[in-house]
């Protein structure tokens, strides 16, 4: 029976569910199923999941464990890894795990039956007038319409009747001509079982029982349509029947294995996994399964050993070759491992899952060049599949090979330019590449079409905060704390952008929470002092700079900082013995070269090396209004008092808005140099 969970409906804690499921609702819990789970469009699972089919549309955090078949359908999202026998990804959906390809829910060796002839094919009720028929069958006249009608429907129930009574009889005579033949009724019940039809499988194999209680086909067929639907318990008894009548049989003991296993009763599960093997000692995939039911167990090494043999019987058995090559790997045996995925590979060249795996060990090894190439030839033979590059071009951004990493990011946009996901991918490989252009463009596109996601906003903000866009950057840096409250690199970026906008205040609020975040970041201690200045808390920026300079004396951007506090403070012979420190590890630094010269003029000494300074700065930027101030200072401590007013002039024409600048007119004007003042009597 099927279940619907419709949206708007909310569920906590872990779920049991049976039959066919759909889930359009929100569930914060694990999910456990034994059948076909579906999560609709609207759906959202917070935790792992584990079911026999699984399909989605919507969105899942966590794990999904699927016995038979995984399907991400258009618009799914999984964050999470996949465990599966046979994985579908539709173009428009994502995936940001990994996946490990299981073997097939139940392993068997079909027992070769010759082909049961074809039953006859009858007509269904909905169709037992031709075309032909339809159209000379005589038309209702408008009065009769309602009689005739009621003569219409008694004449299709008695057809219906009819057809009935045919069909039964035809499935009479088809089941008498199969009745003795033990092998076709298992070829047709096992035909059943193929296309899913495990309940209609189950009536053929009982009724034919009914006949026949001797045939071992029968009762193992009997078995496959209850292990098929994790009946486990049905399973093992029809098992257990089959092989009593054909002991020699080893396909029934396996099974028999498998079902044990499956409940957990791991005793029973190895008794009859040494019995299947030792009544057919060169069945391959006899070791394969006991290979995968060690593994599961935790026995690697006798795991291992079970692959080795069932590779021993079939060479070319790719599964048993790539679960050895997963557990080498996984023992640190990584080049033994990546020998075997090669084996794998070479009569296997266009499984994409093979180059994947492949490619991923071989960038564990540090072998870029071909691990590129095989993870390029992986997303090439999936072309579609949007998830699989993207993946790829993680795994080649950690590995820092950012041409090629960038390259899927631009293949992957060209498939789906529309996607989230890409797009802030792709700003990651721009940002890489310090192509901060590109970024900004890519974080914006990325924005747009997931606002919710908080680490793309952040890193929208900090890009335009550099491209100076200060109101853009704090809109997005505010939306980015909304979404993420505690994030302290984004307490920094705003806060630096509050102190752009001139918000000491509120600078100083961010930034003090950044550094309480990470108490020992240089970067947020620095931005902090600067914030403190502004709001004229020397005495603190200062002891703060302190601490630092002893940790770090040669960090230009702290002794530049303790220049600055104490110029601010009037400390000026303090303060020039820390800017020259700083000209001494930056020679061409036109800040620390502006502030030396400045305090020069200010402390009236040394006044034509600050000349020389600061010409070379104007040299560089003849335009900017705080050079010329400084050179106009130079002017003023010399005595220069024309030239001092007539470059003071220049920066106000150039920042005509700038108080301090018109000051200084007036200071040139009618206050003496301090070094110039003839002292008193």
């Amino acid at each position: 029976m099927d279940s619907y969970f419709e949206k708007g409906i909310f569920l906590e804690g872990t779920l049991w569910v049976k039959g066919n499921v759909h889930f359009g609702a929100h569930i914060d819990g694990d999910v456990f199923s034994e059948d076909h789970l579906i999560i609709g469009d609207t759906g959202y699972v917070k935790g792992n999941i584990r079911s026999y089919d699984f399909s989605s549309s919507g969105k899942v955090d966590g794990d999904i464990f699927s016995e038979n078949k995984t399907a991400l359908l258009k618009g799914g999202m999984l964050t999470g890894d996949i465990s599966t026998y046979q994985l579908v990804i539709d173009e428009g959906s994502g995936f940001g795990g990994s996946c490990k390809m299981i073997d097939a829910p139940i392993k068997r060796d079909r027992v070769r039956v010759p082909k049961a002839e074809k039953s006859r094919k009858v007509k269904s009720p909905l169709s037992i007038e031709t075309k032909d028929e339809l159209n000379t069958r005589p038309k209702l006249a408008s009065g009769d319409k309602f009689l005739n009608l009621s003569v219409f429907r008694k004449l299709s129930k008695i057809a219906s009747i009819f057809l009935a009574i045919f069909i039964l009889l035809g499935t009479l005579v088809f089941f008498k001509s199969t009745l003795n033949d033990p092998q076709k009724i298992a070829k047709s019940g096992y035909d059943l079982i193929e296309n899913g039809k495990y309940e209609e499988a189950e009536v053929v194999f009982r009724n034919a029982l009914k006949k026949d209680r001797n045939s071992s086909e029968l009762y193992a067929g009997l078995a496959e349509t209850f292990l098929q639907r994790r009946l486990y318990e049905d399973a093992i008894s029809f098992f257990a029947r089959a092989s009593e009548l054909k002991p020699s049989n080893a396909n029934y003991k396996i099974s028999l294995a498998i079902a044990y296993k499956s409940i957990g009763n791991l005793k029973e599960a190895e008794k009859y996994f040494q019995l299947g093997i030792a009544e057919n000692p060169q069945r391959a995939s006899s070791f394969y399964d006991y290979g995968l039911f060690m593994e599961e167990k935790g026995d690697i090494q006798n795991a291992i050993s079970s692959y080795r043999q069932a590779l021993a019987f079939e060479e070319n058995f790719y599964k048993a070759r790539y679960s050895l090559g997963q557990l080498l790997e996984q023992t640190g045996k990584l080049d033994s491992a990546i020998a075997e995925y090669r084996l794998a590979l070479k009569n296997n060249e266009k499984n994409a899952a093979l180059h994947l795996t492949l490619g991923k060990a071989l960038l564990k090894s540090k072998n870029l060049s071909k691990a590129a190439a095989h993870l390029n030839k992986a997303v090439n033979l999936m072309p579609q599949d949007l998830q699989a590059r993207v993946n790829v071009a993680e795994m080649m951004m950690d590995k820092g090979m950012l041409n090629h990493s960038l390259a899927s990011y631009q293949k992957a946009a060209s498939i789906q330019p529309e996607n989230a996901q890409v797009q802030s991918g792709l700003g990651k490989a721009y940002l890489k590449k310090d192509n901060a252009v590109d970024a900004l463009k890519a974080y914006e596109k990325a924005v747009k079409l997931d606002p919710k996601n908080a680490e793309n906003q952040y890193q929208l903000g900090r890009l335009l905060a550099d491209a100076k866009q200060f109101k853009n950057a704090r809109e997005a840096l505010e939306k980015s704390l909304s979404l993420r409250n505690n994030h302290v690199p984004t307490f920094y970026e705003l806060g630096r952008v509050m102190l752009a906008e001139s918000k000491p205040v509120e600078a100083e609020s961010l930034l003090n929470k950044a550094v309480i975040g990470e108490e020992n970041n240089t970067t947020y201690i620095l931005a902090l002092t600067t914030a403190e200045v502004k709001n004229k808390k020397y005495d603190t920026a200062l002891s703060r700079l302190l601490k630092l300079v002893k940790t770090d004396s040669s960090n230009l951007d702290i002794i530049f900082s303790l220049c600055n506090v104490y110029s601010k403070k009037g400390f000026y012979t303090a303060a020039i013995k820390h800017c020259e420190n700083s000209l001494n590890l930056s020679p061409d630094d036109v800040e620390v070269m502006n502030r030396l010269a400045w305090l020069y003029a200010k402390k009236g000494r040394n006044l034509d090396r600050g000349i020389e300074l600061i010409n070379s700065v104007t040299q560089v930027h003849p335009n900017t209004p705080k050079y010329i101030d400084t050179f106009s200072e130079l002017l003023y401590a010399k005595g220069d008092i024309v030239e001092a007013v007539k470059n003071i002039r220049e920066a106000i024409r150039l920042d005509p808005e700038n108080s301090y600048y018109k000051q200084q007119v007036w200071k040139f004007k009618n206050i003496t140099p301090l070094n110039l003042r003839v002292p008193e009597n």
